[in-house]
């Protein structure tokens, strides 16, 4: 009955949501694709799918096919994506890759997903995080391919919202095969929207697994750069009085700003190129002579890590204003101290494990900023510990993905208990 009500209600809105969706510039990049699947070309059947709503999750999603690629997983995976700005990045990076294929993930109708499920015939399907999709979880269940979610994690606000649609939380979580938690706490909120407790495991957050790329060992030369990643609108204002601070004293450093959203690349440029010089990051790529920038707006996707690796600190927005915060985790991985504001709700067990480690710092001011980045700058001592200390937690956390590969290969070779930990 509740299959019967949720599609009913999906086909009353549709209408409104077709108006959104061919109105709203973000959603009009690829809502054709997600409202009527591809089917031409030849499908990866067989393959495991993998999904990652945007960015974040779709370099997760890479991470989870490559470790099974290399430990008893299959050979051929299909990467989908909700944002158009992951699938472009999944298709530079996965869709020339042999057994790999990158595709829009369907809107949760109907026919959308008996479309792409009837095309592409994965073998099993992998959420990464938390989309919980009706459709694509009882689709995936008529065709018996089982469903898992990895690293999963439900927000205070998500988990307000799956409550208030419980009904038909349960009824969809009962065709999902099980869910691997990251921590304990989301575990039990799992539980309690309806998911059953011995399907549902705790290994820890797959965010921490990355290949460490950068020099461990003795002090890393880096760039002369101060990265300002994942910035959002709200934090601007307290964003350009911390470029004018840290200018002020480090005028031979270059600060390097990537807005989370590509549409506020604009915006920056406008404010800060009347005090500045201000070059776009795709134009440096190209070679066209925008060397001697003193700010450089990131207006591509997929390059902050490799910004990260070049640059002595990095600030990781999204948490000076109440937006839950961002991977704080992503600088870490190339030996670079992070530093993220108190809005992090979002990524609370990972910021907490910062700080408690001395691998990072809070600060909630422009103020806070400039001090911290300036005490990086001038104290080599503090500099290379908060360093060791990031690697630390990196290398710690190795036997996440271990475990969380154990799990996801067990359930297609034998049942399994679920756990806390």
């Amino acid at each position: 009955m509740w299959k019967v009500i949720y599609n009913l209600l999906t086909l009353c809105v549709l209408p409104v949501f077709i108006v959104i969706g061919l109105t709203n510039a973000k959603m009009r990049k690829n809502f054709r694709e997600r409202l009527l699947p591809r089917v031409e070309g030849t499908p990866n059947e067989g393959a495991w799918m993998i999904h990652g709503a945007s960015i974040g999750e779709a370099i997760i999603a890479e991470g989870v096919a490559d470790y099974l690629a290399i430990n008893g997983g299959p050979a051929g995976f299909l990467f989908t994506a909700n944002t158009s700005y992951a699938q472009q990045m999944l298709e530079r990076k996965e869709g020339s890759r042999e057994g790999r294929k990158v595709a829009s993930l369907p809107f949760d109708l109907r026919f959308s997903v008996r479309r792409f499920l009837n095309h592409h015939r994965p073998s099993v399907i992998i959420i990464v995080e938390t989309e919980i999709w009706p459709n694509l979880i009882w689709e995936a269940k008529k065709r018996g391919i089982p469903v898992v979610i990895v690293n999963g994690r439900i927000s205070d606000n998500t988990l307000a919202t799956y409550r208030r649609l419980s009904v038909f939380m349960r009824a969809a979580l009962a065709g999902m095969d099980a869910v691997i938690a990251q921590s304990a706490e989301h575990r039990r909120r799992f539980i309690t929207i309806g998911m059953a407790p011995e399907r549902v495991f705790t290994t820890g957050n797959i965010k921490y697994y990355r290949p460490v790329t950068g020099n461990t060992s003795g002090t890393l030369e880096r760039e002369r750069i101060i990265v300002i990643g994942s910035v959002k609108e709200k934090e601007l204002d307290e964003i350009y009085r911390a470029v004018k601070l840290l200018k002020s004293d480090l005028p031979d450093h270059r600060i390097f700003i990537a807005p989370r959203e590509l549409h506020l690349a604009v915006t920056i440029e406008e404010k800060l190129s009347k005090t500045y010089r201000t070059a776009r990051y795709s134009r440096m790529k190209e070679d066209r002579g925008e060397e001697g920038a003193d700010i450089v707006i990131v207006d591509t996707v997929g390059d902050l890590m490799g910004i990260y690796a070049r640059s002595i600190a990095a600030f990781v927005g999204g948490s000076l204003a109440p937006y839950g915060g961002q991977n704080m985790l992503e600088p870490l991985f190339v030996g670079t101290p992070v530093l993220f504001g108190p809005h992090t709700e979002n990524f609370h067990d990972i910021s907490a494990s910062i700080l408690e480690r001395k691998a990072g710092f809070l600060v909630e001011t422009a103020d806070d900023i400039h001090r911290t980045v300036m005490r990086l700058v001038t104290d080599n001592d503090l500099y290379e510990s908060t360093r060791q200390a990031g690697f630390a937690i990196v290398a710690d956390q190795q036997h996440v993905m271990d475990e969380t590969a154990r799990i996801i290969r067990g359930l297609f070779g034998g049942p399994q208990s679920g756990k806390e930990g």
